[in-house]
């Protein structure tokens, strides 16, 4: 790709979104008052976050960002995986917080990722980038993967709600938040599990959407288990056993999500080298 083509201008969105997520998080965990209306558990998990947000997540934005600038299809591809996990974390700070004096910044950020992405998603020559990563990409493998944590996130929350629709009972997930409802169980249910379980079907298929789409997605998944990691920690800080479990879980997805993210993007290096 080349410097003078279009959506370098949603590139450029990648600085100011930087700027309010790197104030979001600077808010949540020294403004005591941010998270005073959370639970506990609620409360511990946003501060891990936050800080997961600050240390990994603004400088990865910051980096594939410039490098994207510069013409690298592969940054490209990572930054827009970068922005859906803007969008998927964001919209649980939008609705699942009580309101707090972040909001505007929430909103801001969620609403800069998502026209962001949607502007770059219009523009990106899926053809030509799909030529390029063809070739060498771990279909397969990209695709078993993707599969296999579609088919874990609708298990895992229907193993909670399902009981719960049978009993009667609000699932222990709500009651633990003190929310109305699950926001994360919508975002996997609704948008994550179906998202990777098309882009895995995509893959098999060879069609070139899959490829593109296989790197965007699973730099997402590298991100949001990586955040797991710290979440799991500040959990464990605040006295809940469960968290190194958590960080545990979200450092392997992490690490077996990143093995066929850089064979993709070495792939179409390859292939472009060939």
């Amino acid at each position: 790709m080349k410097k003078t083509e279009p959506g370098r201008m949603s590139l450029w969105l990648s600085f100011p979104i930087a700027f309010l997520h790197i104030g979001t998080s600077l808010g949540g965990l020294f403004l005591p008052f941010t998270y005073s209306a959370e639970t506990r558990l609620h409360a511990a998990q946003y501060l891990g976050n936050d800080a997961g947000k600050l240390l990994l997540i603004a400088p990865i934005l910051l980096i594939v960002a410039f490098l994207a600038l510069r013409g690298s299809p592969a940054a490209r591809l990572m930054w827009m995986g970068t922005l859906v996990y803007l969008v998927y974390d964001f919209l649980g700070y939008a609705f699942a917080t009580h309101f707090n004096s972040m909001f505007l910044a929430y909103c801001a950020v969620l609403g800069l990722s998502f026209f962001a992405l949607v502007e770059s998603l219009l523009v990106l020559p899926i053809p030509e980038i799909a030529h390029r990563y063809g070739p060498r990409t771990p279909r397969k493998t990209t695709a078993a993967l993707l599969l296999l944590m579609g088919l874990g996130m609708v298990f895992h929350w229907m193993s909670e709600i399902l009981p719960a629709l049978f009993t009667g009972r609000v699932p222990q997930a709500v009651r633990d938040s003190g929310l109305l409802t699950e926001p994360v169980a919508v975002l996997d249910l609704a948008f994550g599990a179906p998202a990777c379980l098309l882009v895995a079907v995509l893959l098999l298929r060879r069609k070139p959407l899959g490829i593109v789409l296989g790197p965007v997605l699973l730099t997402f998944l590298f991100l949001s288990s990586l955040v797991l990691a710290p979440m799991g920690l500040a959990m464990a800080r605040y006295g809940f056993a469960s968290g190194y479990a958590l960080s545990w879980i979200g450092m392997g997805i992490a690490a077996c999500s990143a093995l066929p993210l850089a064979l993709s993007l070495r792939g179409g290096k390859c292939a472009s080298e060939a």
